[in-house]
């Protein structure tokens, strides 16, 4: 749901966003970015906003968005789940390397991994508010 009020960026969500444009690594990445960039300033949300599904991808690694900036990624499947990562940010959180965390086998952050499926399974309309 979007609210009527602008949320203020956090400066390295701003510096992200900031960066990136003109410099997507595919037009997915552009959508993923811009997207992001939207639900962060107007888009809060209290019952999480699903991104990514576990069932979606080989590797079962899920992200949520909390409120407006906070993520979780983590990695599970039917009810077994490893530890969960929660970032107060979408930098951070894409920094997140995925072997350091338990998640899976390869040396690869978020981002690379993202970049890797050229954001396959990524969804934007799963907010629970909303559902």
């Amino acid at each position: 749901m979007r609210q009527n009020k602008e949320h203020k960026l956090v400066p390295e969500d701003a510096e992200l966003f900031n960066a990136m444009r003109g410099n997507y690594f595919s037009n997915n990445e552009r959508v993923f970015f811009e997207r992001l960039q939207d639900k962060e300033e107007y888009e809060f949300t209290v019952s999480n906003d699903l991104l990514l599904y576990e069932g979606d991808n080989e590797e079962h690694i899920y992200i949520a968005r909390c409120e407006y900036e906070e993520y979780i990624v983590g990695h599970g499947i039917d009810g077994h789940y490893d530890e969960e990562c929660h970032t107060m940010c979408l930098s951070d959180v894409l920094r997140i390397n995925l072997k350091t965390q338990g998640f899976i086998k390869d040396d690869i952050t978020l981002l690379q991994w993202l970049r890797k499926r050229d954001y396959a399974g990524i969804q934007y309309n799963h907010n629970y508010d909303d559902l």
